[in-house]
Order: C-alpha cells, then structure tokens, then sequence
C-alpha cells in the first residue's frame, strides 16, 4: 500500500481554485502551483502530523492484514 500516491484537495488561499497533491507532497512538505491563479503553495506539515498519520495507518493496516490471515 502506497499512501504517498494517494490524491488529496486544496483550495487555493488566494483564488479558491481546488488543486490535486499527493498525500507524499504533503509529507515531504512540498510546494504546488495553483492551477487558478499560478500562485505557489507551500505544503507545510510543521508538526510532523502527516508523517504520525501515515505511520498510524500502515501500522493499522498490517494489524488488519495479521487479524486477516
């Protein structure tokens, strides 16, 4: 499982264009041009938090995959 492919949304701040990212841009702290307006938007995951939710899940999703087997 890839959680780092996985599609998330984002409205612009400045125009309110919805944008696509990856859930690994966030993790990574990227930035994504607005398709609306051209403007940069820095991704910024300032306590870790993507990082804490992406080791959460892949941790919940081998339990499921022991509880499974």
């Amino acid at each position: 499982m890839n959680l780092d492919a996985a599609g998330l949304e984002l409205e612009c701040p400045r125009c309110g264009f919805v944008n696509d990212f990856t859930f690994g841009q966030a993790r990574l702290r990227d930035v994504i041009i607005c398709r609306g307006c051209k403007g940069n938007i820095h991704l910024d995951d300032a306590d870790g938090s993507v990082q804490q939710a992406k080791l959460s899940i892949e941790a919940a999703v081998e339990r499921l995959r022991q509880a499974l087997s």
